[in-house]
Order: structure tokens, then sequence, then C-alpha cells
């Protein structure tokens, strides 16, 4: 059975706090002693230093990370989503990128060095993006400046993840039979199975 991490946001906690933070997912992973992990997501975004840390502890943990995209992975979210091995979402998910942002003030020099630093991290950002879809800095950068909003199945044809989770299961006549027929008594299983479960044989009628 996967260990299960949530990456829920809170009123008070997003990417970067409290039980999203990467001191705290840090704490779960070890916790997972290199058992299969699911971390699921659905988050505003956060600190980008923080979700670059998560993205970081999950691809260089042991055992298998499945990321799923439940509801929204935003900003520095949508960077922890790229983690997984496979990358997971929700057919009703929203997937968003955007350019670091950063609340400072100062002087022209003390912005300027804002600026130097907002690019450097926008083209870590954007190496990662790049990893996991494959498509080029070019590509990845304009979708970036762009604030683009992706539905699963934009994100899957972007390459930003590997399937669509549509919570449907194919069930077939047979299978529908065989719930409700598990429970009765072997005789009668016996004889349903030999019935409905066997191949029929084809009948060949010949002209008269």
């Amino acid at each position: 059975m996967s260990y299960k991490i949530y990456l829920h946001d809170t009123e008070t906690d997003c990417i970067g706090s409290g039980a999203l933070s990467s001191a705290y997912i840090k704490q779960q992973l070890e916790a997972a002693a290199g058992a299969d992990v699911e971390v699921h997501i659905s988050s505003v975004g956060g600190s980008a230093f923080d979700a670059i840390a998560i993205y970081d502890l999950l691809k260089k943990y042991p055992g298998k990370v499945i990321t799923y995209i439940d509801a929204l992975a935003a900003s520095a979210a949508s960077v922890v989503a790229m983690g997984g091995q496979q990358v997971v979402m929700s057919k009703y998910a929203l997937l968003m990128i955007h350019k670091p942002m950063v609340g400072s003030g100062g002087n022209a020099d003390e912005l300027l060095k804002d600026v130097q630093m907002l690019n450097v991290v926008q083209s870590r950002l954007a190496q990662i993006y790049m990893d996991k879809s494959g498509l080029d800095g070019l590509t990845i950068n304009s979708l970036i400046n762009s604030v683009t909003w992706m539905t699963a199945d934009q994100a899957l044809d972007l390459g930003f993840i590997d399937s669509i989770d549509d919570y449907n299961s194919p069930i077939t006549n047979s299978a529908l039979i065989q719930k409700y027929t598990d429970t009765a008594p072997a005789v009668y299983q016996r004889c349903i199975n030999k019935n409905l479960f066997t191949p029929a044989k084809a009948i060949i009628s010949l002209p008269r």
C-alpha cells in the first residue's frame, strides 16, 4: 500500500509553510521509509524555493513517487507536481505556471537585483518544466510569461502530466454478474461460471 502525503492548502498554509513546507515533507518521506508514495496536491502555490526543495526531495526519494493534481497545482505547486515519476491529473483539475514574483521595495539598485534574481529563478523553474515535458526553452518561457492555465487535456498534450484520472473503470456485463455471484454457494458458482464465463462454441447451421 502506498504512503499518502497531502499538500492541500489550508486557511493559513500554502507551499512553504506548515504541513506544506519542505521540512515537513522531508519528515513524511523519512516516515515512508522507501515505500511507494502518493503525493496529492491542491494548492495555489507559495514559495518557489520551498517548491524546488520539495521537488528535489521527491526526485531523490528511493521509492516510487506518483504526484496527483487533485484540484489545482498553481504557481509553486506546479513545480512540486513535476517531482513525481508519474504525474496524474484529475480530469477536473487545473495546472498553472507563471513568472516568479517578489514583494519588495527599495532603491533602483536594490530593485535591479530583484529583477536579476527573478530571472535566475525563472530559468530554474523553466528547466524543471523542460525536463518533464520535453519542450524547448523558448516554448516553456513563452508559457511562463503568458501566465498559462491548463486543463488536464492540455497538460497531457504538452507533456506536463502522464495521465488523466477520469474516475471511470471499464465494467462489462460479466464483471457485474461476477460481483453478485461471488458470494453464492460453491455449487451454484460452478454452474454460473460454466454457463456465463466459458466462451460459447459457434453453432453452424447447414441448409436443409
